[in-house]
């Protein structure tokens, strides 16, 4: 089985990672899902931005949850470091804006940062549910997220909506047993964390299993025996090339 390519926080090596161009540039590729993060604004507006602070891809500075939406929207997202000014009209995203776009053209994997469910504020995770029935696409958006207090915030709000458990654990039995505790439908452990045991484990469990980031097309061959259902790239154009233009070399299942 050939892996499903998804675009890691949009087409992220050519536009500016987590931008409407990004994701627009990865829709025209072909791509069936897309990779993106969510951090609350001050105001309690859920943006598309992978880190805390705005300081590396933005022309902003500082924490992203002491600016309200207004704020931000007035910095370029153009990750000026990589691209120059090429895409300095690019603004910071809401996840809305990124739901209507992706909206019957590719499922989304939305990865919640910054919550704080573990401390008894789960602002994020409402507003999270609230903007997916708002637009109406619970079928086709995955809630992922590395912190299992996170994701028992979006299971009691919303147990319809997918789950699932990102993960750098490489004991099988524990990252099971997250999974099932947390009822989620796929895990998503790092490449290099991938192994027989861990595989066998969660295919026996029923989990779907994902990983990332595998940004070289080569990587596909070694990552064949583990019979993935899906692989984060941020080069989403060269493993969507080299799939269709190549039989991947299919390995035993573990």
């Amino acid at each position: 089985m050939k892996p499903e390519v998804i675009a890691h926080r949009g087409n992220s090596s050519e536009r500016p990672e987590n931008t409407l161009a990004a994701f627009e540039s990865a829709l025209d590729l072909g791509v069936p899902a897309i990779e993106l993060d969510v951090q609350l604004t001050r105001d309690g507006r859920l943006v598309v931005l992978h880190d805390a602070t705005l300081d590396r891809t933005t022309s902003g500075a500082g924490p992203v949850a002491d600016r309200t939406l207004a704020e931000i929207r007035m910095l370029s997202a153009g990750y000026r470091e990589l691209f120059g000014r090429d895409f300095a009209a690019e603004r910071v995203p809401t996840l809305a804006e990124v739901l209507d776009l992706t909206r019957g053209r590719a499922r989304v994997l939305v990865e919640i940062k910054g919550s704080a469910a573990g401390r008894g504020d789960d602002r994020l995770e409402r507003s999270l549910v609230e903007v997916v029935r708002d637009v109406a696409i619970a079928g086709d958006v995955a809630l992922i997220c590395f912190d299992a207090a996170a994701l028992a915030a979006c299971r009691a709000h919303a147990p319809e909506l997918m789950r699932g458990l990102l993960t750098r654990e490489a004991d099988a039995r524990r990252l099971v047993s997250a999974a099932r505790a947390l009822e989620c439908a796929v895990v998503l452990p790092r490449k290099d964390v991938l192994s027989d045991e861990l595989c066998s484990a969660a295919r026996a469990a029923g989990l779907g299993l994902a990983t990332w980031v595998v940004d070289q097309p080569e990587e596909l061959e070694t990552l064949a025996r583990f019979d993935l259902a899906g692989v984060g790239s941020n080069r989403p154009a060269a493993l969507l090339s080299y799939l269709s233009s190549s039989t991947v070399r299919e390995m035993p299942r573990p």
